[in-house]
């Protein structure tokens, strides 16, 4: 093999560890692309401090208060986490219901909300004479009226 062969062999090898290296760092930049588009799509995009939300039946009577310490709102799945959540549910001619929690969750139509860790629900005494106080780690609430 003359001094000629040998440079035309070097340069093909170079020429296509250059174009391997080029495909795996552009291949490497995609995949770290899309893992940061994956992160930053569940990104809150507000906070509310002190929320507070009334839900109203078509008449205008109240059908329950929420309220929480904060309320992050998620715009990729339209859901919001609650910190320190109170619920409060009022039925016609009965005591309302006050339901406590750790942190919350509400679904994306507002229609339901998942409350976790130390929940309590304390029922007020109603005509009957009944109430009391049921604990557990989980609840889940559907509301009459959707929180918008």
């Amino acid at each position: 093999m003359n001094w000629f062969e040998r440079i035309i062999i070097f340069t093909i090898v170079g020429v296509l560890a250059g174009i391997t290296a080029w495909m795996q760092s552009d291949l490497l930049e995609e995949t770290t692309d899309q893992q940061q588009m994956a992160t930053e799509s569940h990104n809150p995009d507000y906070y509310i401090e002190n929320f507070y939300a009334v839900g109203m039946d078509t008449d205008g009577n109240r059908q329950y208060v929420l309220e929480a310490e904060r309320m992050v709102h998620f715009p990729d799945d339209d859901t919001a986490l609650l910190d320190k959540p109170h619920v409060i549910q009022y039925e016609p001619e009965r005591a309302p219901t006050h339901i406590y929690s750790e942190t919350g969750w509400i679904s994306a139509n507002g229609d339901e909300v998942i409350l976790t860790g130390n929940v309590r629900v304390i029922r007020g005494r109603d005509s009957t004479g009944s109430g009391g106080v049921t604990t557990t780690e989980k609840l889940n609430i559907v509301l009459k009226e959707p929180i918008s």
